[in-house]
């Protein structure tokens, strides 16, 4: 949408957003900005306001933020396109941005794992059941998956699971995921190596705004090939700052 186009149309849209319940607008516009998802569980009285004003939210954060508001039947958020502040490190930032090289597999694979568990269940997005999956079934998933791409899997194994241990607290920070279950393994289980506790954990919607058909497992695993061809100035940078990240 560009300026010329507001600059017709903006009384209109101040009117449609004067004229709604003060309280509400201003309840959503916090919800908006208080997380990167805002989920129909979280309040559904609050989510049918919005998705019945929609149009004239979404033109108020377009106009004044330069945002983008998404909604569906499931989640709500709304999406920056460009930052600001360009005195802010990365580290500054409290973002959803995975640099390094491990968490960035471990979190496409779980993208994988997801669509997996749709179509093993005969399920999708907009089922109302959400998807459910124990940690140690993830992790072997992992490792088969690397196991397909890479040669060195002993230490590929600890490395997706220190993966593990540091990307999950990040998912469920950022409401990708809900821990649901966590134990002490039984003494008849066996978990993959350095594991001890079995977990469950329950995919919520945001999981559903990043497709693994975009950027797949097998061209991130490039980046453990010291020799592979090709590298993008993207995928160079990441080794770079996963490299310096191991240095400090």
């Amino acid at each position: 949408m560009n300026e010329q186009y507001f600059e017709k149309d903006q009384e209109n849209y101040s009117d449609q957003i004067d004229q709604l319940n003060i309280h509400n607008v201003r309840a959503l516009l916090n919800v908006l900005t208080e997380s990167p998802f805002f989920y129909q569980t979280d309040d559904p009285d609050l989510f049918a306001y919005l998705r019945i004003n929609q149009e004239a939210i979404g033109h108020f954060f377009v106009r004044y933020f330069g945002w983008e508001l998404y909604v569906d039947r499931q989640l709500a958020r709304v999406i920056k396109p460009q930052l600001y502040n360009n005195a802010l490190k990365p580290s500054q930032r409290d973002l959803f941005d995975l640099t390094r090289r491990d968490e960035c597999s471990v979190f496409m694979l779980l993208l994988e794992f997801y669509e997996k568990l749709l179509r093993d269940f005969n399920s999708n997005y907009d089922d109302d059941k959400r998807m459910r999956f124990l940690l140690s079934d993830f992790v072997q998933y992992c490792f088969n998956r690397f196991k397909e791409e890479l040669d060195d899997t002993e230490s590929s194994e600890r490395a997706i699971v220190e993966a593990c241990r540091t990307l999950f607290p990040k998912l469920t920070k950022y409401r990708f995921l809900e821990q649901k279950e966590k134990a002490e393994a039984q003494k008849d289980e066996r978990l993959p190596e350095g594991m001890f506790e079995q977990v469950m954990y329950e995919f919520l919607p945001g999981i559903h705004c990043y497709r693994p058909d975009v950027l797949t497992f097998r061209e991130i695993a490039r980046l453990y090939d010291k020799n592979a061809p090709g590298l993008s100035e993207e995928e160079k940078l990441m080794k770079e700052e996963e490299k310096e990240q191991e240095n400090f």
